[in-house]
């Protein structure tokens, strides 16, 4: 088994009375897709929300590539190599595709506001740079044709695409994926599948995916964590996930199956 690139022990999170994560532990091994599935309220965008440094635990330790990032500031996290996407959106819907992924790889730029006034040479070459990462983003994500649109006037699934092409600009080794299917027909959502695959072996991803869409996150996942209640109640392959009793019973009551 690799070597977890990302572990987390002990993680709760309050919000007044309600405890909304409880005894969270995680252990991410590198270059593998985790699923993280639960019922509706199980507490599933809370725990990315603290991964990411969006929201502080109450308790707890997160600790990525053997660094503790508990209390990093989202921006920090990014920065080593933690990114994410959200349920809604995040796109600059008023500029266009290339502006949306240049924009998100600025985070890693070299140069100066002041080399950028004097055009100095690293300036150029950064740009260059970035300019050679849009381009692999635009012919990965199959959006090349649409360098010049509105992300705005961009069909639903290719924005969904360009929100997530969005998150590799930053040169992540882990990205956390929130419904990323979300409002997807059929036929997107298995496209969409298909990249993920792509993009994980292409750039050399681990990932975390929460889903509801189950024959998407079971196609994809080589392990699924089930939540409920904020607390974990199971951990296995798509296989074993499908047929334990407690996640059946979480999900639909006792005596039926999830398909």
């Amino acid at each position: 088994m690799p070597e977890p690139i990302l572990k987390v022990n002990d993680l709760w999170k309050n919000f007044g009375g309600l405890t909304a994560v409880s005894d969270y532990y995680l252990e991410l091994p590198q270059g593998m897709i985790y699923g993280l599935i639960g019922p509706n309220g199980a507490g599933k965008t809370t725990i990315f929300n603290l991964l990411s440094g969006v929201l502080k635990p109450n308790r707890g330790r997160i600790v990525f590539n053997q660094i503790d990032i508990t209390h990093f500031r989202p921006d920090q996290i990014t920065r080593v190599g933690l990114t994410r996407t959200f349920q809604n959106l995040r796109l600059f819907p008023s500029l266009n595709v290339e502006m949306n992924l240049k924009i998100a790889s600025h985070i890693h730029l070299h140069y100066s506001f002041i080399a950028s006034l004097s055009s100095s040479p690293g300036f150029f070459r950064s740009e260059r740079e970035m300019q050679k990462k849009v381009e692999a983003m635009l012919d990965v994500f199959g959006l090349s044709q649409y360098r010049g649109e509105l992300a705005s006037n961009l069909p639903y699934g290719l924005q969904r695409k360009l929100d997530i092409a969005r998150t590799l600009m930053t040169d992540p080794k882990v990205v956390l994926l929130d419904e990323p299917s979300a409002g997807m027909n059929t036929v997107e959502s298995e496209d969409l599948a298909r990249l993920i695959l792509q993009i994980k072996e292409r750039f050399q991803l681990t990932l975390v995916i929460v889903e509801h869409r189950m024959p998407f996150v079971m196609g994809l996942a080589d392990i699924i964590q089930v939540l409920d209640y904020g607390s974990v109640i199971a951990q296995g392959t798509p296989e074993e996930i499908q047929n334990n009793p407690q996640v059946i019973e979480a999900y639909l009551g006792a005596g039926d199956t999830i398909a």
